[in-house]
């Protein structure tokens, strides 16, 4: 019941936020009869180029984050089915974050000077070979596959977006469609992830666990062969070097203070979301066992109890996992409906209230002993998620400069995936994550406030100066109008000389 009821009102409302757009599609079925008023032929041009973009990278992008849902729920799963311990998990957990950090960042900034859609053929290449390693048992063939990994996440959250904001820059669409975009892809992932998990685990039932890996090979295939063939390639600054493309990234980050805001932001969030993925099983399970354990003792007496508390005392991982999802489902649909109804939508302030509200839902499950609060608490962090992501990808695709947008990517990551590597090399209690969570949360939360006052300050000054430029035109116009006024008074007097002139001789 604890997770069940707040599974079934999630899942409503997410149907109740999408029946808009069931109408938008069933409607004009209906109206059939009615034919609809012509638009004008820059608009159909422009909505054209729009959903092609859209199709385009929606598709590719889908199929990629696919292929890594499949894998996510059987990672752990499997090397514990090899018969590997904690200690030599988490080792092959911290080699794929270090080897993101170092390796991907490197290879990830390639996509500036050879091309975007080289390197994701590159991306669907290495995770292809990630997932075959996992028929080997061997921990050093395991460590290869995490390493490969780690390289291929750094290109599925870099390049991705880089080809995106390129195309979307050279087709002079309007930012807002590029909100949208992102909140599309946000939501579909989270849709996805619920599928892939679902389909990962039938999969693995009637095949074993590392069934999933190969299917997900086969989705990563698939995603090359459409990238080949309906992609579009597209580069940064093709003259630079990689080494020198990340160095001049970085000097452009020193030059502009706002995108090392940027790259903080990324990094506390993100890192805390990483984290919480790892997180939330055990805490969960904590609080679970405190509510659960007392109870059973109490009905049932210590010695009936002892052997049901062996049997059946694991949370519904899969459901909360699903709860998880729908509320990211509904983060991004909250996002795409404030774009698509606010004209003076601001970015930076939604990222600000996203990063509250994150901080405060880690405060409150590491102080809470509640399973019904923590898990709540957890619930609105994925609101949250859901809100941040296409939120953070408008952003730095409005802000990051296209030449460099790959390598600086790269670059933004490397913090990420350090912090996450010492949070996972200390043995921290649970509550004591929770902390660092809200920390990280905490720090973000100041940069954003920066970086939005900024632009209040800068929308201040763009008023302040179309004012005064108003008014250098009025004052322009009015004495224009004054000479005007001055010439005619000129040449009504001279024609009254004139005409005085003319009687006196007659």
């Amino acid at each position: 019941m604890v997770f069940s009821i707040p599974f079934i009102l999630l899942l409503f409302t997410v149907i109740i936020l999408h029946l808009p757009d069931l109408s938008s599609i069933l409607l004009p079925l209906l109206r059939s009869s009615t034919t609809p008023s012509s638009p004008p032929p820059s608009s159909i041009s422009s909505s054209s180029t729009f959903k092609r973009l859209q199709t385009k990278y929606l598709i590719a992008y889908l199929l990629a984050v696919t292929a890594d849902w499949l894998q996510g729920p059987y990672v752990y799963a499997l090397y514990t089915y090899y018969g590997y311990p904690k200690r030599d998990i988490g080792i092959l957990y911290i080699a794929g974050f270090a080897s993101s950090a170092i390796f991907g960042t490197f290879i990830a900034s390639l996509a500036d000077t050879y091309g975007r859609k080289l390197l994701i053929l590159v991306f669907c290449v290495t995770y292809t070979l990630s997932c075959l390693v996992k028929h080997f048992k061997q921990f050093e063939m395991l460590l290869l596959g995490r390493i490969l990994g780690g390289i291929a996440y750094s290109i599925l959250f870099s390049v991705f977006e880089s080809w995106l904001a390129h195309e979307h820059l050279s087709t002079q669409l309007s930012t807002k469609s590029l909100s949208e975009i992102f909140g599309k892809a946000q939501f579909w992932n989270s849709v996805l992830a619920i599928c892939a998990g679902q389909i990962s685990g039938t999969t693995a039932a009637y095949f074993g666990k590392v069934a999933p890996f190969d299917l997900s090979a086969v989705v990563l295939i698939v995603t090359a062969i459409y990238v080949y063939k309906y992609w579009s390639e597209n580069y940064g600054d093709r003259t630079t070097s990689a080494h020198l493309s990340l160095c001049n990234a970085a000097k452009t980050m020193k030059q502009q203070p706002r995108l090392i805001l940027i790259g903080l932001v990324q990094s506390c969030f993100e890192s805390a979301l990483y984290t919480f993925t790892f997180l939330w099983t055990p805490l969960l399970q904590e609080r679970f066992e405190s509510l659960i354990i007392p109870l059973t003792n109490e009905s049932l007496g210590i010695e009936n109890a002892a052997s049901l508390n062996n049997l059946d005392q694991e949370i519904p991982h899969g459901l909360v996992f699903s709860s998880y999802m729908a509320c990211m489902m509904i983060g991004s649909k909250i996002y795409s409906k404030s774009v698509s109804l606010n004209s003076n939508f601001s970015t930076s302030l939604v990222l600000l209230i996203t990063l509250i509200s994150g901080m405060l839902s880690f405060c409150i499950a590491a102080l809470s002993h509640s399973l019904h609060v923590v898990h709540y608490a957890f619930l609105v962090f994925e609101i949250s998620c859901g809100i941040y992501f296409p939120a953070i990808s408008t952003l730095r695709s409005t802000k990051v400069p296209s030449e460099q947008r790959a390598a600086m990517l790269s670059l933004y990551r490397v913090p990420l995936n350090v912090l996450v590597v010492v949070i996972l090399i200390i043995d921290w209690s649970n509550n004591t994550v929770c902390i660092i969570c809200a920390v990280l949360m905490g720090i973000g939360v100041v940069c954003q406030g920066i970086l939005w006052m900024l632009e209040l300050k800068e929308s201040k000054t763009t008023i302040v100066d179309s004012r005064q430029n108003g008014n250098l035109e009025n004052e322009n116009v009015k004495e224009e109008t004054d000479d005007e006024r001055d010439d005619t008074v000129e040449s009504n007097h001279g024609h009254a000389i004139g005409v005085k002139i003319e009687s006196e001789i007659q």
